[in-house]
């Protein structure tokens, strides 16, 4: 794994964090969130899974 693929799964996955806390909170929707996500694999192109 390169440093530019280690820094994009980090970064994506603090992100998927924040995201979920922002919809627990109520202050993003459900097509919101989904709009986000696919937003976020098409920039950072993370090589890992998370559920």
């Amino acid at each position: 794994m390169s440093k530019t693929e280690l820094t994009d799964n980090l970064t994506f996955a603090s992100a998927m964090q924040m995201l979920k806390q922002l919809v627990a909170q109520g202050l993003l929707s459900a097509d919101e969130e989904t709009r986000t996500r696919q937003e976020l694999e098409r920039k950072l192109r993370p090589t890992i899974a998370l559920s």
